[in-house]
């Protein structure tokens, strides 16, 4: 089975640029050779004792279908899977940390206990194309550089997210081929989403797909508008019919030789759009257009950015693009910052004029990023803060005191050779 090719194209893209952010092969070397328990698996062992290892003898019935499902996605690693004593519907793929280890898949008795042998099959695929695709392998990198995810910088949380997200439909494909019904999938998503049995309510595939179109519709036509998150089960759901639809799923099925489908390529770059969008009102673009053109004019005027300073300017870039850099680059090259910044103030300040203090303080966040203060700076921004925002020169030279007083460490510069 060509698996690559049954993968979402974007999440491959995604993936591999963040492998390279974080020189994910290098970690994972440094990860093996670091663990001062040798070869020993903590996890592994931790399940053996905790948990309860399916076999043939002690649960025959899931032990088929587990079997069932590697066999449907061809897939030869070794796998241990466990069921683990916790009510909550989950499941989850842990990837090998050696060559001679088998990689575990890990049940929660409580979404064993209330899922069909179908909605099983089609979960169980789904994990197995998590370690199919390595991203549970990428999983633990970032997990292992970022235990905290509020430590991460907003400039890669947001490409994590999205991955994230993309991971989800790549192994959604996987888990409708070991588990070809749509209406079972229907019913997965219906239960992990609301914690509800669907016999307890008289579940309707149908009538849930319908509601799923519904949202997905008004996200398109209403809410992007406003900078609403998106709908993640409409767009799984949506992004998983396209496949069972597509040309590729056909090929792979009858075991042909699958290549591109450009019908699904199509369909999916529509419902991707959807996730990377953080709004499109004039106000949020008015918003993105004054953080490149601002942080570009404060920056330049010793007509060097450093470091620092695109840092201080793209972290609060990335809460209006899941591109900042492209974007600040795409600014960058109008060739007319100055013109971009009076005319996205203008709109800002037009719609909310208590913004203008937030605006202000990037303004001197960003001159004081690199841990110097320049003159120049310091007179743009009085400039700024008298002509653009009204501020009495009083005023700024309190908020300048204040951020200096608050944030501001002088660079310490080797002397220069005698």
């Amino acid at each position: 089975m060509k698996y690559e090719i049954i993968r979402v194209g974007s999440e491959k893209r995604f993936s591999e640029e963040l492998r390279q952010i974080f020189n994910a092969d290098v970690i994972e070397g440094i990860i093996r050779e670091g663990k001062v328990e040798g070869r020993e698996n903590w996890l592994l062992a931790a399940m053996h004792g905790h948990g309860l290892k399916i076999t043939a003898a002690l649960a025959p019935r899931v032990h088929t279908i587990c079997e069932t499902v590697k066999e449907a996605l061809q897939f030869t690693d070794d796998v241990d899977f466990f069921v683990h004593g916790d009510p909550s519907l989950n499941c989850s793929a842990v990837p090998r940390t050696e060559e001679d280890q088998p990689h575990m898949v890990i049940i929660n008795s409580g979404l064993l206990e209330r899922f069909t042998d179908a909605e099983l099959t089609f979960v169980l695929g789904h994990e197995l194309g998590h370690l199919i695709s390595r991203n549970s392998e990428l999983q633990r990198v970032i997990r292992f550089i970022f235990p905290d995810n509020e430590t991460i910088p907003l400039t890669i949380r947001d490409k994590i997210e999205i991955w994230d997200k993309l991971s989800e439909m790549s192994a959604d494909r996987f888990g409708f081929l070991a588990e070809p019904d749509i209406e079972v999938c229907l019913a997965v998503f219906f239960k992990l989403s609301s914690g509800l049995d669907t016999a307890s309510i008289r579940f309707d595939p149908t009538a849930y797909q319908r509601e799923m179109e519904r949202v997905l519709e008004a996200f398109r036509s209403e809410m992007s508008d406003v900078g609403a998150s998106h709908p993640i089960n409409p767009i799984r759901l949506k992004a998983l019919q396209l496949f069972a639809e597509s040309d590729l799923y056909g090929a792979v099925r009858t075991e042909e030789n699958p290549v591109e489908d450009g019908d699904l390529a199509g369909g999916m770059e529509d419902l991707v759009n959807m996730l990377l969008s953080k709004g499109h009102s004039p106000l949020a673009a008015a918003r993105r257009r004054f953080i490149a053109a601002a942080g570009l004019m404060v920056a330049g005027v010793d007509q060097e950015i450093g470091p620092d300073e695109m840092d201080a300017i793209l972290e609060p870039l990335a809460g209006f693009t899941h591109y900042p850099a492209r974007y600040f680059r795409h600014v960058l090259e109008t060739k007319d910052v100055p013109r971009v910044f009076h005319e996205s103030a203008t709109v800002i300040l037009d719609a909310n004029p208590g913004e203008r203090f937030a605006m202000f303080r990037f303004m001197v966040d960003v001159a004081l990023a690199d841990r110097r203060i320049e003159t120049r700076e310091v007179e743009m921004l009085f400039e700024v803060g008298e002509g653009l925002f009204g501020f009495q020169r009083k005023e700024i030279a309190q908020g300048l005191a204040e951020a200096l007083q608050q944030d501001f460490i002088p660079r310490l510069s080797l002397p220069d050779r005698q």
